[in-house]
């Protein structure tokens, strides 16, 4: 059965139950993966188009490395780094497409709505994503040109300067656009997901949504926002809480057999081992483990990974809550926008396209009868 929303500001918490699912952990943890590799591929490419000793830089970062100031003196490490996170942002918009996709099918009663599921999905409908980032960019780049063409005409002699200042109203106007568009921009790579979850929509409607949801439902947008960061903190809080006394509980369990516990050590300080640029005081995953020595050679690297491993697990635990909550801030903002039950709403097309297809085969069947007697 479809969930039953109230449609204000209580429906917010929920966000912290949908979140905490396997099968949308398992999405994040994917996509937190994915956007590492994307990261160290391009940072490691810039230092090399830099000139940089990679192998000094290898033993300094290793799988984490933070660009320096020689990857800023040349600007094709620069672009490749805007590359890399251009494309680590919708990797990551598209991994919450497909967790927004299933919060949205459990919000319509649908458990089983499946990760392949969710895929597919996606597959077909991150036109947007790419398409309205982008146009926001271009118009931003537009407005930002309309300035610097006034600033040019200024410099004309004589009029130039009289022009400059009849037009710097009309300038101050598309000045103030180019804010909203920007604000449009910032809001669009959290709530576009959730958006074309939620619809289904093309680029069109989209961008529509994500313009009179920020000029219509700012204030909420805001309090629902903050809620749900709230919401998510303490749920995280608690994750991790859990995730501590598990870990201890391991502690003891391989201690008794072992005598000792390095293997734990291992887990907990395997994302400073990995990344110890980024992380170079990192306590371990859950707390310091004392004085215990860890596992070294294959055995201790193994173990940082598994460690490092369950660090992506509680931040994806994090991200599959936050985009459950831009799924419920959406369908709330919706209805009390437009007064639009967006659940009702996926019924009822879906029921139309059942009675489309069931036409459809009456009538082929019906021609079928009318072919065997004639």
């Amino acid at each position: 059965m479809p969930e039953e929303l109230s449609f204000t500001v209580k429906d917010i918490p929920a966000c912290t139950r949908y979140g905490f699912s396997l099968r949308k952990i398992w999405i994040f943890f994917k996509t937190l993966v994915l956007s590492w590799v994307i990261w160290d591929f391009f940072v490691y490419l810039g230092f090399f188009a830099a000139g940089c000793d990679l192998a000094s830089k290898w033993s300094q970062s290793r799988l984490l490395p933070l660009p320096g100031s020689l990857f800023w003196m040349d600007p094709v490490p620069v672009i490749l780094l805007a590359a890399g996170v251009v494309l680590i942002i919708y990797v990551l918009m598209r991994g919450s497409l497909m967790v927004s996709k299933m919060t949205f099918q459990q919000l319509r009663g649908d458990e089983f709505f499946s990760t392949s599921d969710a895929a597919d999905f996606a597959k077909e409908h991150s036109a947007p994503l790419i398409s309205i980032p982008l146009l926001l960019v271009v118009t931003l780049l537009l407005i930002y040109g309309a300035g610097a063409l006034t600033g040019l005409i200024s410099r004309i002699p004589a009029a130039g300067p009289i022009a400059a200042s009849l037009l710097s109203i009309p300038l101050w106007g598309v000045m103030l656009l180019g804010v909203l568009t920007l604000s449009a921009l910032i809001l669009s790579l959290k709530l576009l997901p959730a958006i074309t979850a939620c619809t289904g929509g093309d680029s069109f409607e989209s961008v529509f949504e994500v313009f009179s949801t920020l000029t219509s439902q700012s204030w909420r947008l805001c309090l629902y926002w903050l809620l749900s960061i709230l919401v998510i903190v303490l749920g995280g809080a608690a994750f991790l809480l859990l995730s501590s006394v598990a870990v201890s509980f391991l502690s003891l369990s391989v201690s008794a057999g072992a005598g000792d516990g390095g293997l734990v050590a291992a887990l907990s300080s395997g994302p400073q081992l990995l990344a110890p640029e980024a992380l170079p005081f990192f306590a371990g995953l859950l707390g310091q483990q004392g004085d215990v020595q860890a596992w070294s050679g294959l055995a201790g690297i193994l173990a940082g990974i598994s460690g490092t491993a369950m660090l992506l697990i509680i931040v994806s635990y994090f991200l599959s809550s936050y985009s459950s909550a831009w799924t419920l801030i959406y369908v709330i903002l919706k209805y009390r926008k437009d007064g639009e039950d967006l659940i009702d709403r996926a019924e009822r097309e879906e029921q139309r396209e059942f009675d489309r297809m069931y036409e459809d085969c009456e009538k082929d069947s019906e021609a079928g009868k009318t072919d065997l007697s004639g």
